[in-house]
């Protein structure tokens, strides 16, 4: 059980009482009443100090919104990359023990000495170390067989999101406004598309959905090397995209290098590199960042770099801007919305004219917010 915080006051104290009833379920007869027992003991003393000058009006009576009191809580988010970087901004939020699950490739974005990630377990060995333990919340967030199973098999007072159901992969009603989206939605590949094609919300308001909270602009937290420090007049040009969407590339790289070069920028293009926090500090030192919807795009919004993305086939109202990303949408973003299949034209859609244009015109416009 958490130690009892002596301010929490009596909507938090009735709040833990409901959160931690299925932990309390779980327990035997007798451990079960104590552990009860004992934040009863609290609501009683609370409700004494409450009620001392008249009935409070429990119509204003909710659960915290500010944090989500737990203390064993087991997420498992194993990737993309770029995908583990936006779901950062649950640590500013949840309050516990956190366990997190992840893809080894991606765990050095995690940040160092957060003071409720606890540990940060590689997938491959999730199901050996987490044997023996229960938790009093899974979020279960990845859409694939072997965490789907590692959800279901860990012991937890609630599970939110992925899980087995025989052999199927199911997800449970709190997640059901994002994976209604996804590719293993229950509504079908056709009706999920359209869903996803319509939704004007971003990632971290379904996120949050999940939780019954409410997103309000909390930053990613990821690493960050105190030691790197931004270089002016120093543009970031992140060129690659991955495999799985083709036509997040572009075809106007080369161009716009060329044009920045002559307007007295300097451009790094960025690479990869033998560790991915080598890549990260690369990030840091930039000044501005052009890219796709790329993980390079995400850690510029983390490191508060103001940055500039293209969105030739993935969804940008997902994307929240945080104030320092602007976007420019393919004209033909419908007819490739998330397609597999490489498009030339869809590459070659937007003119790198219109990309200079436009970073000259978002630099322009911090400049005079900076003067204001």
């Amino acid at each position: 059980m958490p130690e009892h915080d002596n301010s929490i006051n009596t909507n938090q104290i009735v709040s833990r009482c409901f959160i931690f009833l299925p932990h309390y379920l779980r327990l035997s007869a007798v451990e079960g009443w104590v552990a009860l027992r004992g934040q009863l003991t609290l609501v009683k003393e609370a409700c004494r100090r409450a009620f001392s000058s008249g009935l409070p009006d429990f119509r204003t009576f909710r659960l915290p919104d500010s944090k989500y009191i737990m203390t064993k809580i087991l997420l498992i988010k194993t990737g993309a990359a770029g995908d583990v970087v936006r779901t950062t901004t649950l640590l500013r939020v949840l309050k516990g023990a956190i366990t997190w699950v992840i893809d080894p490739r991606y765990a050095h974005i995690l940040p160092d000495n957060h003071p409720e990630l606890q540990r940060i377990i590689p997938i491959e060995q999730a199901a050996h170390v987490l044997k023996n333990e229960s938790f009093d919340l899974t979020l279960s967030l990845e859409e694939d067989i072997v965490c789907a199973k590692l959800a279901s098999n860990v012991p937890t007072g609630r599970l939110i999101g992925i899980h087995m159901d025989g052999d199927l992969i199911r997800y449970t009603d709190d997640v059901a406004g994002w994976f209604d989206m996804s590719l293993v939605s229950k509504l079908g590949r056709a009706a999920a598309n359209k869903i996803k094609a319509a939704n004007t919300h971003t990632f971290q308001y379904w996120l949050f959905n999940m939780l019954g909270l409410s997103f309000q602009g909390q930053p990613y937290c990821i690493y960050r090397n105190p030691a790197i420090e931004r270089e002016e007049q120093l543009i970031g040009i992140e060129t690659r995209s991955g495999n799985r969407w083709p036509n997040k590339s572009w075809a106007g790289y080369q161009a716009l290098t060329g044009q920045l070069t002559a307007s007295g920028y300097r451009c790094l293009i960025l690479s990869q590199r033998d560790h991915l926090r080598d890549y990260l500090d690369d990030i840091a030192r930039c000044a501005y960042l052009i890219s796709g919807d790329t993980l390079a795009m995400h850690v510029a919004l983390a490191y508060n770099i103001p940055a500039l993305a293209i969105f030739n086939c993935t969804s940008p109202a997902e994307i929240y801007d945080y104030g320092l990303l602007q976007k420019i949408v393919s004209p033909l973003l419908q007819q490739s919305f998330y397609g597999r299949e490489y498009t030339p034209e869809v590459i070659a859609s937007v003119s790198p004219r219109e990309v200079h244009d436009c970073f000259r015109q978002h630099i322009a416009f911090r400049k005079e917010g900076q003067k204001a």
